[in-house]
């Protein structure tokens, strides 16, 4: 099989900057803050791990998303699980590309970039592992992308169908009786003609994180009709017991879920329930911020969006919440350290919060048109809330004009208590 075997020198030699740009063609492909976040927050780790780099520091290069996997549907029932026996020896970037290769029909690899499983300096943080290649099987090459994370987020959370950015995108999502999710997303991206995407997530209750996506050649350039695998193939794939070796060589994430023990229903007249961090739950607390005089219009509690008229303007809201721990510590000091773009605003509150208010439009150093109004709070401890705006009442395509709220207003609701209590 025609793979790069030194992934050691290989990350050592532009690791950071190849995924910083992938990521930024990925972002591409919906307009939607959290990637544009995601992969904003790729590029800056990677400048930060070379500065680090030129000066004789170890650094490492980041990124975070998409996808999830669970121990009782990889396994099929009791045993080791996902997880894999104790003991598991270690993993190389080589091992990973193997592994994934071998769940695909025969073909080609090359242009192989693979972290090591468990390497600090190969990822952000160690629960990542990731990796992409080139990939032909007869029919045209295309882009693979993987990504195995132990992560800390509900599967409800963790595979999230993207808002649709041209009328053919579709998303079929399914819940398991586990409680996994399984999610396979056809989309494309109307700036590239003839692009299409296949992504694959895999969303367990134990936090771990199975994704692959496949473009039909390049994300800006298609050389094939469609990506190799269709869905019920990539669905075979992201599902595959195999995976259960990347996750056993990740280490643990001390944020981990824990199972969640049996409560009683509430007595009448009872307090609120603090929010969970389910979409549906806080989409209902992002409707219940509203400023006065706004109104709730529609809601896609799915995916954690309120549709909101105000003063005769529509605007639909998304809400992303990104729990306690050391990714949202690190995404908080990329905040603090990355250059402010031209509209941004940051305010440093004497606890140590900071809040950011954010306009740019496509991309975030564009100011003309705005299309994207954001106010994103970064708490000391790594929980981040962020709420971005869209003008209009979905998201098929982002629109310049005044939204219904400004930037002040979505940071009062960012920064209400609701979210803390």
């Amino acid at each position: 099989m025609p793979v790069e075997s030194d992934f050691e020198s290989n990350l050592g030699t532009g690791f950071e900057e190849r995924f910083a740009r992938e990521l930024r063609g990925a972002a591409t492909l919906a307009p939607d803050e959290r990637l544009f976040a995601l992969a904003a927050g790729a590029e800056r780790l990677g400048r930060r791990r070379r500065n680090r780099r030129r000066a004789a520091v170890a650094g490492g290069a980041a990124l975070a998303v998409l996808a999830v996997g669970s121990v009782g549907a990889f396994t099929g029932g009791p045993g080791p699980g996902l997880l894999g026996p104790a003991g598991e020896s270690p993993m190389t970037g080589d091992d990973v590309v193997r592994l994934v290769v071998g769940l695909l029909p025969p073909g080609a690899v090359s242009d192989v970039t693979a972290s090591i499983p468990g390497k600090p300096h190969a990822s952000a943080d160690p629960q990542l592992a990731m990796g992409l290649f080139s990939y032909d099987d007869g029919k045209g090459v295309s882009s693979i992308h993987y990504f195995v994370e132990r992560g800390a987020q509900p599967p409800e959370r963790a595979a999230v169908c993207n808002p649709p950015v041209a009328p053919e995108d579709s998303c079929d999502r399914s819940v398991r009786p586990d409680g996994s999710v399984l999610l396979i997303e056809k989309s494309s991206d109307p700036k590239f003609a003839g692009q299409r995407t296949l992504r694959g997530v895999y969303a367990t209750p134990d936090g771990t994180v199975i994704s692959l996506v496949e473009f039909n050649g390049s994300q800006a350039n298609p050389t094939r009709e469609l990506p190799p695998l269709d869905a019920a193939q990539l669905a075979a794939v992201v599902t595959a017991p195999g995976w259960g070796k990347v996750v056993a060589a990740i280490p643990a994430n001390p944020n981990a879920l824990k199972p969640s023990a049996p409560t009683a229903p509430p007595s009448p007249g009872a307090a609120s329930p603090v929010p969970g961090d389910s979409l549906p739950e806080l989409a209902a607390v992002l409707a219940g911020l509203l400023p006065t005089g706004a109104k709730e219009v529609g809601r896609d509690a799915e995916n954690g969006a309120v549709t909101v008229e105000y003063e005769g303007r529509t605007s639909r809201l998304t809400i992303h919440v990104e729990p306690a721990g050391a990714r949202g510590i690190e995404f908080k000091k990329g905040a603090e350290e990355n250059t402010p773009t031209p509209l941004e605003v940051r305010q440093k509150l004497p606890d140590g919060t900071l809040v950011v208010m954010n306009q740019f439009g496509n991309g975030k150093s564009a100011v003309d048109p705005l299309l994207h109004w954001v106010a994103w709070v970064y708490y000391p401890d790594g929980r981040n809330i962020l709420i971005s705006e869209g003008n209009g009442e979905d998201e098929l395509s982002p629109r310049p004009g005044q939204p219904a709220l400004s930037v002040e207003q979505l940071r009062a609701m960012v920064t209400a208590p609701d979210w803390r209590r």
